[in-house]
């Protein structure tokens, strides 16, 4: 392809890229799901406490319920006898007030009967005759939860752009929230161009491969919670067009792997071009991954990668995938970056951004990470748990430098 000076055919650089994607791929609409279905998703707004929690003050422990002042005094050489009156548990009401001179049993949680300030736990009381005899004494507040002290109503409890974790769903649930509006994750159709390229599950002749390219990214969306969908397509403009035109409709966003080049048989650009999409970048300096493409078709996002196995691994990792988390609320929206020392020298090339796939392994309490060299392009796929990136700019970074490592798993 001839590269211009300006412009979408020109080569750009990664973070270049990163910005144009993420200009291009606006948050899209929310929808409400059940707390239930909410992990991981990210907040739409504010959510704020409707009830309290507890909702009553409460017992948090099994014992009785006293006046504080009525067992000051108490101890085992000097216990104190008081008026048994009435029992309390978890889900009852509430009781009238407690009177002077008189305790109530209470069970873990029961709301404290009115008036009362203190709970004696069971082991340090006797009961005998309508009396309890207390051996020990309980400052104001002992083994009580005030009313709110977990959750006030209209307390913020998750704010907007925020994902929760398992333990504020609970917190939300105990505030009284049921359903949560989160922004919608993006649907993103993949599909995969090639004559020789089967499906997995049906038979393969001789010169086919199955669509591992395809299962790979697919799976990486699906672990984000995205939803993606896969197409596979022999090498024709037609069958091509047809296949992004069906995307339209219940997609967010489309990813096409393979026919990114110019060869006989790669139509991916030109039919893209035929149907109109709007290319903002044709090109990017990185390594593996290059011959990525993005613009809009028909207002969407449009994603165009090479179809080498590394090559749209990489593309889709530093591109694709933090765009359509961005699509779906997540900032930032890229892989997590862990510190680690790296065993082994690694180099790159000066004009370009180099990835390169690696292993994280913890020595003595100290994060290592090896770069993956085997002959086996989908074997280090397979094994890598992380990313090693040399800048633009950079042709090598020695052994023993402590670095910052993109984890994928």
């Amino acid at each position: 392809m001839k590269i211009k000076k300006g412009g979408p055919g020109r080569w750009i650089g990664l973070a270049e890229a990163r910005a144009i994607c993420f200009d291009k791929t606006p948050l899209i609409d929310k929808e409400e799901v059940h707390i239930i279905d909410c992990s991981g998703r990210v907040a739409f707004c504010d959510m704020t406490a409707i009830v309290n929690s507890p909702s009553v003050t409460a017992s948090l422990k099994d014992g009785y319920a006293v006046h504080s002042s009525d067992v000051a005094a108490a101890s085992r050489q000097n216990p104190i006898r008081l008026v048994l009156s009435g029992t309390s548990a978890a889900g009852d009401s509430g009781t009238g007030p407690l009177a002077t001179g008189c305790s109530a049993r209470i069970l873990t949680g029961a709301p404290l009967p009115q008036v009362a300030d203190a709970v004696v736990s069971q082991e340090f009381v006797n009961v005998q005759d309508g009396f309890a005899l207390f051996t020990a004494d309980a400052d104001p507040g002992r083994n009580v939860l005030v009313e709110g002290a977990d959750v006030r109503i209209g307390e913020i409890i998750l704010r907007r752009g925020e994902i929760p974790t398992p333990g504020r769903i609970g917190l939300l649930a105990a505030a009284g929230v049921s359903t949560l509006p989160v922004y919608r994750m993006p649907r993103i159709l993949l599909i995969a161009t090639g004559d020789e390229i089967v499906e997995p599950g049906t038979p393969l002749k001789k010169g086919g491969l199955y669509a591992s390219n395809l299962v790979t990214l697919a799976s990486y969306s699906v672990s984000r919670g995205l939803h993606a969908d896969m197409r596979i397509v022999s090498d024709s403009p037609e069958y091509l067009k047809q296949a992004i035109t069906g995307a339209n409709g219940p997609y967010d966003a489309l990813c096409i792997i393979g026919g990114a080049w110019d060869g006989d048989r790669d139509f991916t650009m030109s039919t893209l071009d035929e149907l109109g999409w709007e290319p903002y970048f044709r090109r990017v300096r990185m390594g593996p991954g290059k011959a990525v493409s993005f613009g809009r078709l028909g207002g969407k996002p449009a994603f165009s990668l090479p179809g080498g196995p590394p090559s749209n691994h990489i593309a889709f990792l530093q591109l694709v995938l933090p765009s359509l988390l961005h699509m779906g609320g997540h900032m930032p929206p890229y892989l997590p970056l862990v510190r680690a020392t790296l065993t082994e020298e690694v180099s790159g090339q000066e004009d370009w951004t180099q990835f390169i796939h690696a292993k994280l392994s913890s020595e003595e309490g100290e994060l290592k990470v090896t770069p993956l060299r085997s002959k086996s392009r989908l074997r280090d796929m397979a094994d890598c748990d992380s990313l090693i990136e040399i800048p633009e700019g950079k042709t090598r970074i020695e052994r023993a430098s402590i670095i910052d490592v993109q984890r994928i798993v």
